[in-house]
């Protein structure tokens, strides 16, 4: 049986000052999370790989012109060359690490870099904590080489405004520190997306059912479209040629309508 005590989530300063409670901070919030790509010392150390294996690949070609049993490069079983067996062993295992190592540095590349917004945050916290000492601060004078989690998929604009009114959650006691609560702002953002849907369509339906003249119609269509447009930019992460076909669509339905009332 529970005796009836509400758990409560730990706030940032109920951690040790330095690193468990940086650590605490960062993981607080989403917005918070930037780590370094370490770039420059991926693609160096691909570069040293590759010399590597390409010196492998080298003495591989090598040791195959120079057998001069046939029957050794017919069949692997068959193959006396203890020599090439020990070669491809190696290359194998450089080439493990070698994939690994490129697999991650394309993974790192594909995301966008940090907001500066974001690095600002937590630069401005560790100046106010100042919980690691200056030498281990220094990974966010780096500012080029820090990268974030990706954003939702319907992360926008219209989330971003909402941020600034939505609730607060209480992950820390310092009052510098804002948290937003991202579930309400999801919320009330998908709500506001859908009248703005409804509103945004049945707007400019009733304004050219009103309307008879045809120069007019064309105005408002042309209006309504230029302004539908501008609310995908904006408020969505719609990419550019989904903007094209949704615009196209929503320009369709206003020429079609035009045509049912006339």
């Amino acid at each position: 049986m529970f005796s009836g005590q509400i758990l409560t989530e730990p706030i940032v300063e109920d951690f040790q000052q330095g690193y468990p409670r940086l650590a605490a901070f960062i993981n607080s919030d989403r917005d918070f999370v930037v780590f370094r790509r370490f770039g420059q010392l991926h693609v160096r150390f691909l570069l040293d790989m590759q010399d590597e294996l390409a010196e492998l690949e080298q003495q591989l070609h090598e040791l195959d012109q120079q057998d001069t049993f046939s029957f050794n490069l017919n069949s692997r079983r068959q193959d006396k060359n203890a020599a090439r067996k020990v070669l491809l062993e190696e290359m194998g295992n450089k080439l493990y690490v070698y994939d690994k190592g490129l697999e991650a540095y394309y993974r790192h590349i594909e995301r966008l870099p940090s907001k500066r917004t974001h690095v600002e945050s937590v630069v401005n916290w560790m100046k106010g904590n100042k919980p690691l000492v200056a030498e281990e601060s220094e990974f966010l004078n780096t500012w080029d080489d820090l990268i974030s989690p990706r954003e939702r998929a319907d992360y926008g604009g219209l989330d971003i405004f909402i941020s600034g009114c939505a609730s607060h959650t209480h992950k820390s006691n310092d009052k510098h520190v804002i948290m937003v609560n991202t579930s309400y702002t999801l919320v009330i953002a998908r709500l506001l997306a859908t009248f703005m849907a409804i509103a945004i369509l049945t707007i400019p339906i009733a304004v050219l059912y009103r309307v008879s003249n045809m120069s007019g119609r064309l105005w408002i269509i042309g209006i309504f479209t230029g302004l539908f447009s501008s609310v995908l930019s904006i408020f969505t992460q719609s990419r550019n040629y989904e903007i094209f076909s949704a615009t196209a669509a929503y320009c369709a339905v206003m020429v079609v309508f035009v045509g049912n009332v006339q």
